[in-house]
């Protein structure tokens, strides 16, 4: 095997490893739904195919080893053939179309999933300016089963790197397991603090319109995940080493 060849299986197997970690710290933060919603991961020197948890999987249950890889096409390429058709319809949307997203994360997260339903999530606190502007929204469409939903979730994707499925869930994106994951944080927090500050019926002043930008722009200097993910994976080290295996 040339060092190419080995160097290419390296990055194979990082892959799998930021992708169970991502799964297991999932649970650990509460946003798993049982066996349901779903992570993914392009695999490296490919365009198209990405790898996926195999349906029937709890969240906690996933490692680096029993991730399945999948095609464009919904084919199984390595492991068994137990496929979520609405994970592959809705992942397979950014990975056909948005290559700089490498991960995708779709969620369904128990303790903010009710501001799908509003028209607008409000901005209201310093670290939700994160996203400021880079949340995008997709109207329901009943279960992503049809695979012409991939074109209008890619499409209302855009150049953002979050999205509020309508009614639905969250998804997020990025060009690192730590950026996706950071996306999905500070989205489910943005999402929570609207409920909570909508929920106390008092008057809400969300600061002036210019300081968002501000604080969007101010934020650059600290990617997401760029600090953050070695040391979710030193939490994921701590509480079960066996997403690596």
């Amino acid at each position: 095997m040339s060092g190419i060849d080995l160097s290419l299986s390296q990055q194979k197997e990082n892959v799998r490893i930021d992708l169970a970690a991502m799964f297991r710290l999932t649970a650990h933060f509460g946003w798993d739904d049982t066996i349901w919603n779903h992570i993914t991961a392009r695999v490296p020197g490919t365009d198209h195919n990405f790898y996926m948890h195999r349906f029937g999987l709890a969240y906690d249950e996933v490692c680096a080893s029993n991730l399945i890889m999948v095609d464009e096409h919904g084919t199984v390429l390595e492991g068994p053939e137990d496929v979520n058709t609405a994970g592959f319809i809705i992942h397979s949307a950014i990975h056909m179309n948005h290559p700089k997203a490498k991960y995708v994360f779709h969620a369904h997260p128990a303790s903010a999933i009710a501001a799908t339903a509003f028209k607008e999530i409000p901005f209201l606190v310093q670290d939700s300016s994160m996203l400021y502007g880079k949340v995008g929204y997709h109207d329901w469409e009943g279960l992503s089963v049809d695979p012409d939903e991939r074109h209008r979730i890619a499409e209302n994707m855009g150049s953002n790197t979050c999205l509020v499925m309508r009614n639905h869930g969250f998804l997020t994106v990025g060009e690192t397991a730590g950026e996706c994951f950071m996306n999905m944080y500070y989205l489910v927090r943005l999402c929570e603090v609207a409920l909570s500050a909508k929920a106390s019926t008092l008057e809400i002043d969300p600061g002036p319109e210019s300081l968002w930008a501000l604080a969007s722009k101010q934020y650059e200097a600290f990617s997401p995940g760029l600090y953050e993910w070695p040391a979710l994976l030193r939490k994921c080290d701590r509480l079960d080493p066996s997403y690596k295996f």
